[in-house]
């Protein structure tokens, strides 16, 4: 049986990913997707990126499809801490109104006790057949022995999937193909699914048997209604310098006249490209690396006018044996006359700051709780993304900075906002760092004058705390949100500014001091299921409660309120709601409060 690592180092990685398209309405170009502010009229900056992050897991073979103005990935995930591909026993599902922010993930398929998918689900890819108004579902089912076939899932509403009894769909056909199931390890996965002329297409990563252990292949097989496929011809060869390299997921567009294949070939670590005036002409002689990463995904919403790029990217988090892979998200730019896309990145400050500068903003926004990766104090940032003036950290294939990397307390920089009118009563946010008013703030100032309306520092402290302004006062007045780091000895990180309508009657209108009840705090187990327990000092008696949000700011459970005596104090949580039902898997925070005021807040990762 052949296993083969993706990553250096690493244990056998999955198998590669497909592409889905769908030919629904997205009038909105890809650039502006990415860049779109959250659909309120109120200010929102939470400085998250298009990523795609299963927490705790591995993200592997995914695709990407369009419906009703919710973007649905579908992929396979594995848990960092087991990171084998046995262990991707279901496809998994998500949605997003704007490739940033997600819900909580959801099983769509899951194997099954039939032989040719009892080991793993592997590498889908779902198209909508316009005609019927059924969505598909391609992918591999893996045997205990590894040997891969393509299956078939059908749905009308993306939830609720079934599959085909005539399963398995497509195997290659010995002896033009390397397929011989007695011998374990037979390669044929990665579906991508393509209508042309009335006719709908699959591709599929499989090895030609020219050559003795097999020449790296793109197969392709045909249907008319989704369900009987034709045999296995040749798509593609893998006439390279390394021809013995599988060609893992392959997708197909013709764009400007052309006709380019997507891929990566097995252990090159990066994105390839081939294209050609004339489909079937291609050859590695024009093979182009696009970019780094592996599994590409290449979709268009809008009938061609702007691409996605995705692929999934693998990192290194320091002290764990293996690494974490997530999925980024990009946009292709083809350019008149030119024969390779190039990938283009979007700024990632430009969708909710005017202007930056300085080295704190190299690395920004930060990607995960860096400072706890290097073993300090955590930040406890909400989501994945946060900005910390001192970190360098942009995120997987960013190009900028690695995990736990810091450019240290030297680092300066600024950055202000783009103006808006004030609509509501108070803004929240969180600020840690250091106690540096005059050098290291976030301040809300006026857009006429530049004058300081609020302001925030931190409190020598890592870990971000909540904050609240009353701006009442000031509701028609055109601001901005101003963040610096002026000092050479001192930090400052900053994560979701909210206006709200909430009106602030107990804080002050300027900074509000954490409570000094609370000397620490924490969560054990982290990541849990199905309890953890918050654990707290406190440095005097207090009443304490205990509250949990999900990532929008809903609350959804807190803890009766209770006297606590000075020391220690547990509060213990289930993962269940205000109603007793179960939330599902992923990250949520708890905030406790000591005699109603705000003492300290963190992250919970709650295990599916």
């Amino acid at each position: 049986m052949r296993i083969r690592d993706q990553v250096p180092h690493r244990r056998r990685a999955h198998p590669r990913r497909t592409v889905s398209r769908t030919r629904a309405g997205f009038l909105v170009a890809a650039t502006a997707l990415l860049l779109a502010a959250p659909a309120t009229a109120l200010l929102s900056i939470d400085f998250e990126q298009p990523y795609y992050v299963h927490p705790g897991w591995q993200v592997w073979d995914f695709c990407f499809v369009e419906h009703e103005g919710l973007h649905h990935i579908f992929y396979l995930a594995v848990p960092v801490d087991d990171a084998d591909p046995t262990n991707s026993d279901a496809i998994w599902t998500a949605s997003s109104p704007d490739l940033i922010h997600w819900s909580e993930p959801q099983v769509a398929i899951e194997i099954s006790d039939l032989p040719h998918e009892n080991e793993a689900l592997w590498a889908p890819d779902v198209v909508l057949d316009e005609e019927t108004g059924t969505w598909w579902m391609a992918y591999t089912g893996v045997d205990e022995f590894y040997n891969q076939s393509i299956c078939l899932a059908r749905s009308r509403n993306l939830a609720d999937w079934s599959k085909l009894d005539t399963n398995p769909v497509v195997q290659p056909a010995f002896p033009e193909f390397l397929y011989n199931p007695d011998l374990g390890w037979s390669e044929c996965r990665d579906p991508y699914l393509f209508e042309q002329d009335g006719l709908w297409h699959m591709t599929v990563s499989v090895l030609r048997a020219d050559m003795p252990g097999g020449r790296g292949a793109i197969g392709v097989a045909t249907s008319e209604d989704l369900m009987t496929w034709s045999e296995v011809e040749v798509f593609c060869l893998n006439d390279g310098e390394t021809p013995e390299r599988a060609l893992e997921s392959s997708q197909y567009h013709e764009v400007t006249g052309g006709h380019h294949v997507f891929f990566h070939e097995w252990a090159s670590g990066g994105v390839s490209h081939i294209g050609a005036l004339e489909p079937g002409a291609w050859t590695f002689a024009d093979r182009e690396f696009i970019d780094l990463g592996i599994a590409p995904e290449v979709d268009t919403f809008d009938g061609g006018d702007t691409w996605l790029f995705s692929r999934c990217g693998p990192f290194e988090e320091p002290g764990q044996e293996a690494y974490s892979v997530v999925v980024r998200i990009d946009t292709l730019s083809w350019r008149q006359g030119a024969a390779t896309p190039t990938v283009f990145r979007v700024d990632p400050f430009a969708r909710d700051f005017a202007s930056y500068s300085g080295s704190s903003c190299l690395g920004n926004p930060c990607f995960g709780d860096n400072p706890a990766r290097r073993g300090e104090e955590p930040a406890q940032p909400v989501g994945n993304f946060y900005f910390g003036s001192q970190e360098y950290f942009r995120g997987p294939l960013s190009n900028r900075g690695a995990a736990g990397i810091d450019l240290g307390q030297t680092a300066t920089g600024q950055l202000s906002s783009h103006p808006f009118v004030i609509e509501g009563h108070s803004i929240r946010l969180l600020v840690g760092g250091a106690n540096q008013p005059d050098h290291c703030f976030v301040a809300l100032r006026d857009a006429a004058t530049d004058s300081t309306l609020r302001s925030a520092t931190g409190h020598g402290s890592e870990t971000m705390t909540p904050r609240w302004w009353n701006v009442t006062e000031l509701q028609g007045r055109e601001v901005y949100v101003h963040i610096e780091d002026s000092s050479l000895d001192g930090h400052i990180n900053v994560d979701e500014i909210h206006e709200t309508m909430e009106i602030i009657t107990s804080a002050p209108a300027a900074d509000t001091i954490p409570n000094a009840a609370v000397v620490r705090h924490g969560a054990h187990p982290n990541p849990f299921n199905p309890q953890t327990t918050v654990t707290f000092e406190l440095a005097r008696p207090a009443t304490v409660e205990v509250a949990v949000y999900d990532l929008r700011g809903r609350r959804i459970w807190r803890s009766p309120v209770r006297r606590v005596e000075a020391g220690p104090g547990t509060v213990a949580w289930t993962g269940v709601d205000r109603t007793g039902r179960r939330v599902p898997g992923g990250l949520y925070v708890y905030r406790i409060l000591a005699d109603g005021r705000p003492a300290g807040s963190g992250k919970l990762s709650l295990v599916p």
